[in-house]
């Protein structure tokens, strides 16, 4: 009897080696698999990277030209405000009367407006530039990304409201059909 727990523990370990050894055997196959997997989609990896670098760079450009544009503006903005308001003092000082303070300052409102609207102007303008170089930034760097093929464009999405009348106005003209195709007999002839 004493053979037989002696038996059965070698039996135990040889099996507990085999399946052991048959494990490790699958888990250095898939890391070798892997590794390969890894290594023959390096260059496609690596190119990616370049690309998104070369995106990061381009965006970081892009934000330090305009973010000195947005800031000259507002420069030329503060300049501005700063020049009428000492202009509206200078009226102030040289008034004779109170009404003729406020005849003054109402013919410079025009200026005033002219001059704000041009600066807002300017500066939607600058916003749109950014806008569109960020667009086409992200339009050609995802077109790279996905190697080549062109970005989808969006299609313009349909209202509810549009999609349900579109809807309706199908649904109406086969319930059309429908009725004048069940009167009468039901023949060609009656349908015609």
């Amino acid at each position: 009897m004493s053979n037989n727990p002696e038996q059965f523990a070698t039996a135990a370990a040889r099996l507990l080696q085999g399946t052991a050894r048959a494990c490790a055997d699958r888990a250095l196959r898939l890391a070798q698999s892997g590794a390969d997997r890894v290594s023959t989609r390096m260059p496609a990896i690596e190119e990616r990277l370049a690309t998104l670098a070369e995106a990061g760079q381009r965006l970081t450009d892009l934000s330090h030209r305009y973010l000195g544009q947005l800031l000259q503006q507002g420069q030329t903005s503060a300049r501005g405000a700063l020049a009428d308001s000492a202009e509206r003092l200078r009226m102030t000082a040289r008034a004779a009367s109170l009404s003729a303070l406020y005849k003054e300052q109402r013919a410079a409102l025009p200026a005033s407006r002219d001059r704000l609207l041009s600066e807002l102007e300017s500066t939607w303008q600058i916003v749109a530039a950014v806008g569109r170089e960020l667009s086409e930034l992200a339009h050609s760097t995802g077109s790279e990304l996905l190697r080549g093929r062109a970005p989808e464009r969006a299609r313009p999405r349909r209202s509810r409201a549009r999609k349900h009348a579109a809807h309706g106005a199908v649904s109406a003209a086969e319930r059309g059909k429908r009725t004048s195709g069940t009167s009468g007999s039901g023949t060609r002839s009656d349908k015609e």
